[in-house]
């Protein structure tokens, strides 16, 4: 060590030492020079952005407040509530919906129930493949007299079939139960779905009363119907006994080939058409190589044979997600959801809707 470095080291300690005895009261005050300048005086940290070892955590920790859903007003004045819980299988996470209701209106609003797509394996109740902004797509719709719910539901990393058709009939049960809660009619209930939702929705739509597929009864509630009114089917597959990729496989928990006998047949909704079954409207583009179109022709013939009212329509030239060169296609998404309020108003009659527009 050099000796301007040994200086430098002990004018530092020394430097200490008459600080501590300061504060102590064990040194007088040294006289400031006029002419020298002021020591600056250390300051406290008062860094938001301070590490997490320089901050004391409590004794005892602090609750979390239970907040409600969030609430979201959009255009048109509809009111949203996100993550609105509504069931909680047994070794899963809480389930959740998002409700979309407008205007307080004197006349109960039928209810539109939509499931989502994304091969059982992936996607929410905010986002579908046809939208870029699917939460207003959603609140359009309920701004002409709907009561609309999106819901989550268990995908099959987290369970097999029929575990996500029995949590869309569990929410479908929870929106009855609390329709007057939001000024929706319990006795007039569709539900839409996209794809893999499509599947689900055309499930809930034709297994009305069928036991296996009960829901959890223990639900906190009287169990109403799960049954419903109507059914809009969006690209479905619906003769998952003649699908094999993995989405499928993944769902079902097995290969549709190699899976127990039946299975796939109690997966596909053409199993369960009867003549109660509620009317369908079903939409597809005709360029469709991930459900080809086929698909929902037979579930429309199959409704047809039992004289169940039920609508197809096949747009030329669009893909998966009614698409043109793997983007949405902006006339076919408005023309299809012209037919959906269609559709709707002319089931429930007393509901007018107005076309709605992308």
């Amino acid at each position: 060590m050099s000796y301007n470095e040994a200086q430098f080291r002990i004018g530092a300690c020394m430097r200490r030492l008459g600080a501590a005895l300061l504060v102590a009261g064990l040194m007088p005050l040294p006289a400031i020079s006029r002419n020298e300048p002021p020591v600056p005086i250390a300051r406290p940290n008062t860094d938001l952005r301070s590490s997490e070892s320089e901050v004391l955590a409590p004794s005892t920790p602090i609750p979390r407040p239970q907040l409600p859903p969030q609430m979201i007003t959009f255009t048109g004045g509809v009111g949203v509530q996100f993550d609105v819980p509504y069931s909680s299988p047994a070794g899963s996470r809480p389930l959740t919906l998002d409700l979309y209701a407008p205007q307080p209106s004197p006349i109960r609003m039928p209810i539109v129930l939509y499931v989502h797509g994304g091969g059982w394996n992936s996607g929410d109740s905010r986002h579908a493949l046809t939208f870029s902004d699917f939460p207003q797509a959603l609140a359009r719709l309920a701004s002409n007299g709907y009561l609309v719910a999106s819901v989550n539901y268990r995908l099959s990393q987290q369970a097999h079939f029929p575990a996500a058709l029995q949590d869309v009939k569990t929410a479908i049960r929870w929106l009855r139960d609390h329709a007057s809660d939001y000024g929706g009619d319990p006795t007039r209930l569709a539900v839409w779905g996209m794809s893999a939702g499509g599947q689900l929705a055309a499930m809930a739509g034709t297994s009305c009363g069928v036991p296996r597929f009960e829901p959890d009864a223990n639900v906190g509630f009287n169990a109403p119907s799960d049954c419903v009114e109507a059914v809009i089917d969006w690209f479905g597959p619906m003769d998952l006994e003649g699908l094999g990729d993995g989405e499928v496989a993944q769902y079902l928990g097995c290969e549709p080939a190699n899976c127990p006998p039946v299975v796939a047949r109690l997966a596909s909704p053409l199993t369960f058409i009867s003549e109660t079954t509620p009317p369908f409207l079903i939409q597809q583009g005709s360029a469709d190589t991930v459900v080809v179109p086929e698909q929902s022709q037979k579930l429309y013939e199959a409704l047809r044979r039992k004289a169940v009212p039920a609508e197809i329509v096949i747009y030329p030239g669009v893909g998966h997600g009614f698409t043109k060169d793997g983007k949405p296609d902006p006339d076919t998404v408005t023309k299809a959801l012209a037919r959906l309020s269609d559709f709707l108003a002319v089931t429930f009659p007393n509901a007018p809707l107005k076309a709605t527009k992308k």
